[in-house]
């Protein structure tokens, strides 16, 4: 994980960006929702990526709290810290480290907060363990996670058009990657065990927008990533491969932005 966000997806995502913060940005809202941050409060964002989240909380805590900004990848912090400075929000402290097993302070968050960054832990009860004991007693846990791949048409919509042409790895179930939490008996069993309590999971329901609402070419960058570009690469058909999704896209696009149904889960806890 430390080597594929550092050196392949970190940098493929700071060069989307906006696609990104347009398409994650009702879960963002939703997570917000639910994590409720007072002024005065200490708050972990876990796996804070471009920083959208952090600044948000930043600003709700004020200048009596903190927040700090954790992810795994160097090149989405550097882009998290520059976000900061042109909003002129100083209260972050931000920090490379991996959730799983960073040494983090002991009782000291009165919140912790992930927008879909705690599906891609190698040990989900060990690092929501850790997370739990940096937590003061009573403090809340609050993010949101994707639901099953099968649940998600932006997902498989891509994958269905080009299962023809090339052979797209399948995520795996219990992660690693991005459904791995997908099953909400999963997550209550792994929160249980890692200490938290008070576990609460509800539905996120959204249309995501893909490519920012541009045109075809911008969904084509937004959609043809990590495991597509992968199975694409070298794939003999890849040229109709492409062509095929082009075509299922602009029909899916119509006269307006390319959307697609989303489900997410909302879980909270507390320690």
């Amino acid at each position: 994980m430390r080597r594929y966000w550092n050196d392949a997806a970190g940098p493929e995502w700071v060069g989307l960006e906006r696609e990104f913060e347009v398409a994650l940005a009702p879960f963002a809202d939703a997570l917000l929702r639910r994590a409720a941050p007072v002024p005065g409060e200490h708050v972990l964002d876990v796996g804070c990526g471009f920083g959208a989240t952090t600044v948000a909380l930043a600003r709700a805590v004020g200048d009596d709290g903190r927040v700090m900004g954790l992810d795994i990848s160097e090149p989405l912090l550097s882009r998290a810290r520059a976000r900061a400075e042109a909003a002129a929000v100083g209260n972050v402290i931000w920090r490379q480290a991996d959730a799983q097993d960073a040494p983090l302070p002991p009782g000291h968050f009165d919140l912790v907060v992930s927008r879909l960054g705690v599906m891609f832990f190698d040990d989900p009860v060990a690092a929501f363990a850790n997370l739990h004991g940096a937590t003061k007693q009573g403090g809340r846990l609050a993010f949101v996670c994707w639901q099953p791949a099968a649940r998600n048409a932006w997902y498989t919509f891509p994958t269905e058009v080009l299962a023809p042409y090339v052979t797209v790895t399948p995520p795996l179930p219990d992660g690693p990657g991005p459904f791995s939490l997908g099953d909400p008996d999963r997550v209550r069993g792994v929160l249980a065990d890692a200490g938290w309590g008070g576990i609460g999971i509800d539905e996120v329901d959204a249309e995501m927008v893909q490519g920012a609402g541009g045109d075809v070419d911008a969904v084509m960058h937004h959609l043809v990533r990590g495991p597509l570009a992968a199975a694409l690469r070298d794939a003999p058909l890849r040229a109709t491969a492409l062509d095929a999704l082009r075509t299922a896209v602009a029909a899916r696009m119509g006269d307006g932005p390319a959307v697609w149904p989303a489900k997410a889960w909302a879980v909270t806890a507390r320690r």
